[in-house]
């Protein structure tokens, strides 16, 4: 079976895409990941790729913004090993993880009332499921920039729609 020349460069190229992917994200996982939803990125849009010098170019950029997308994502949305936290919890701050939840539940029931269909489900895999503008993109069907331009404008209706509520 003949390999494809972005196959054939990722192979040849992976060590150096992982150094790059560690040294962004700082850990060995979420290099792999990258390294994974880049490579799967572009095989799906590229998959006939001829010359091995745009196959290099075009791999190095994806793991580039793929390893960035992950580590803002880790930045913004941090993972919190929610065992520990619910053994720790005295009654008070159960109470307040509760409000919190109350205020998520009335947020997301909001959001689902004043946005079109496309504007919440990208709102809701990126803001609640933390999944990467690339692969929204890929899972959606439409490019990067329309798909932060749909969350913008889906956290600015949020916004305006809560401030409403407030007054």
């Amino acid at each position: 079976m003949e390999k494809s020349v972005l196959t054939s460069t990722f192979v040849r190229i992976r060590d150096r895409l992982r150094s790059i992917a560690l040294g962004i994200t700082g850990s060995t996982e979420e290099a792999e990941d990258a390294l994974h939803d880049a490579f799967c990125n572009l095989w799906r849009t590229y998959p006939g790729l001829d010359s091995e010098e745009e196959a290099a170019r075009l791999t190095y950029t994806a793991v580039r913004n793929t390893a960035l997308d992950l580590r803002r994502r880790n930045l913004t949305h941090p993972s919190v090993d929610v065992d520990a936290i619910s053994q720790n919890l005295t009654e008070e701050d159960a109470e307040e993880e509760n409000e919190r939840k109350e205020l998520c539940n009335a947020l997301l029931d909001m959001a689902s009332r004043v946005l079109k269909d496309s504007q919440y489900r990208i709102f809701i895999m990126h803001d609640v499921d933390s999944i990467a503008y690339s692969e929204i993109a890929g899972q959606l069907g439409m490019t990067e920039v329309n798909v932060r331009q749909q969350l913008s404008r889906a956290r600015k209706t949020i916004r305006e729609e809560y401030r409403k509520i407030r007054r």
